[in-house]
Formats: structure tokens, C-alpha cells, sequence
């Protein structure tokens, strides 16, 4: 009789353990809408990519707002081109142009520094 309970004691605890360590594959992801519409906004705004070898003058370097206040200006008036608005953390950009040469781009930057008296040029990666 006595072997039996200590049997049965056994084999209970083994089925408890079991049951105890064992793990079901239920993965549950809630993800806020707004990242998903935020990685398509970045993937916009940086759709413009800049390629080794070309110079090119930045104009603007700040927020958002005062970003798109600017950028539209722009490209209303037509003045310049090749403009092109980024995100770079954590601020926005507006860059003029893509020059192959060095001396191409001081000659713009001295017409774009009548404008923009902050504008500098960026060296090609």
C-alpha cells in the first residue's frame, strides 16, 4: 500500500511538472498606427538621396514647421534648383543643388549667400 501511494505521489508530481514548465507560442504585437504613418513620412522626406562626388549648400537647418514654411517659399519662387528638404536627427534640412565641382559650388554659394548669409557648402561623402 505503501509503495502505491509513493507511486502515485510520484506520478502526480511529474504531472504537475509538466504542465508547469511547459510554454505556449502566443505572441501578441500592439503597435501604434502613428509609427507605421511616421516611417512613411521619413521614407518621403528623405526620398531625395544625395550620391557620392556631388557638392551641395545648405540653407536651412531647424524645424519642421519653419522647414516646410521655407521649402514652399522656395519652390514657389522657382529661384534655385535642386532643392531638397531632409531629416537628419534631430533636425530638418534644406540643401540647394548638386555640383560634381568645387568651383561650381562657390560660384553658387556666392548667389545663394545674397539670400542665405548662413549657407555653406557640403563636401560629397
Amino acid at each position: 500500500m505503501i509503495k502505491s501511494h509513493k507511486f502515485l505521489f510520484i506520478f502526480f508530481i511529474c504531472l504537475n511538472l509538466t504542465y508547469s514548465f511547459s510554454q505556449k507560442g502566443n505572441v501578441k504585437l500592439i503597435q501604434n498606427p502613428k509609427l507605421i504613418e511616421l516611417m512613411k513620412f521619413k521614407k518621403e522626406v528623405n526620398i531625395e538621396a544625395f550620391t557620392s562626388g556631388q557638392y551641395t549648400i545648405q540653407v536651412f537647418n531647424g524645424k519642421y514647421d519653419e522647414g516646410t514654411e521655407l521649402m514652399d517659399k522656395l519652390i514657389s519662387e522657382e529661384k534655385f534648383e535642386d532643392v531638397i528638404f531632409s531629416f537628419e536627427t534631430p533636425y530638418y534640412k534644406i540643401r540647394i543643388g548638386k555640383y560634381v565641382t568645387k568651383l561650381e559650388a562657390i560660384k553658387k554659394l556666392q548667389i545663394i549667400k545674397k539670400t542665405f548669409p548662413s549657407a555653406f557648402i557640403l563636401k560629397p561623402n
